[in-house]
C-alpha cells in the first residue's frame, strides 16, 4: 500500500472536522452579522450565502487534496479549488467591492475572474477522468432540468399576475443554489466523498 493510500488517522480526521466546523462557524457568524447589519434584500443574502459556501467548498477541497491526494484525479484538485473559489469571489465582489472600488473597476475584475474561471473549467474538463466528467455532466443536466421546470412555473405565475418579477441578480443566486444542490445529489449518488 502506498503512503498516499493509507487511511487518515482518526485524530487527524477529528482535527480536520473541527477545523471545518470552526470555519463554518466563522462564515456563518459573518453571514448572520451581514444579514442583521445590512438588512440585505433576499437576492443579496442568497448571493452572500452562495459565495461564502463556494469559498468554503474550495477550502474543504483543499483539505481533501492535502490529506487524500490519491483520491483526487491528477491535475484536477487545484483546478476544482480554483473554479469553486473564483465562483464564490465573483458572487461576493458586487456586494462588498463597491466600498473600495468604482463599479467599472469591479465589473472589469469580474470579467477577468470569469475568463480565468472559464479557462480553469475547460482545463478541468480536459484533465478529468471519466468518473469526474460524468459527475460534471450529470450535475449540469440535473441543474438544467430543475431550472427549466422552475423557470416555466415562474414565468407562468408572473404572466398570470400571481407573483412579481425577480431581478437577474436574484436569478443568478437561485441558479448557483440549484447547481450546488445538484452537485451534492450527483456526488452522493456516485458515492464520492
Amino acid at each position: 500500500m502506498a503512503t498516499e493510500d493509507r487511511p487518515v488517522p482518526l485524530p487527524l480526521r477529528i482535527a480536520g472536522g473541527l477545523l471545518l466546523a470552526a470555519g463554518g462557524a466563522v462564515v456563518g457568524g459573518w453571514i448572520g452579522h451581514s444579514f442583521e447589519a445590512g438588512g440585505l434584500p433576499w437576492d443579496d443574502a442568497l448571493a452572500l450565502l452562495m459565495g461564502a459556501m463556494l469559498i468554503m467548498l474550495g477550502g474543504a477541497m483543499a483539505v481533501v487534496m492535502a490529506t487524500r491526494p490519491s483520491s483526487v484525479p491528477k491535475g484536477c484538485g487545484v483546478l476544482q479549488i480554483v473554479v469553486s473559489a473564483l465562483a464564490g469571489v465573483m458572487l461576493l465582489l458586487p456586494l462588498f467591492a463597491l466600498e473600495w472600488l468604482s463599479a467599472d473597476v469591479v465589473m472589469i475584475a469580474i470579467v477577468v475572474l470569469l475568463v480565468a474561471q472559464s479557462a480553469a473549467n475547460w482545463m478541468l474538463w480536459r484533465r478529468a477522468d471519466e468518473l469526474l466528467r460524468r459527475v460534471m455532466w450529470e450535475t449540469s443536466a440535473l441543474a438544467f432540468w430543475a431550472l427549466q421546470l422552475a423557470l416555466f412555473l415562474y414565468a407562468a405565475a408572473e404572466r398570470l399576475g400571481l407573483i412579481s418579477g425577480v431581478t437577474a441578480w436574484g436569478m443568478i443566486g437561485i441558479l448557483m443554489t440549484v447547481y450546488l444542490l445538484a452537485s451534492v445529489i450527483v456526488t452522493a449518488r456516485r458515492g464520492l466523498k
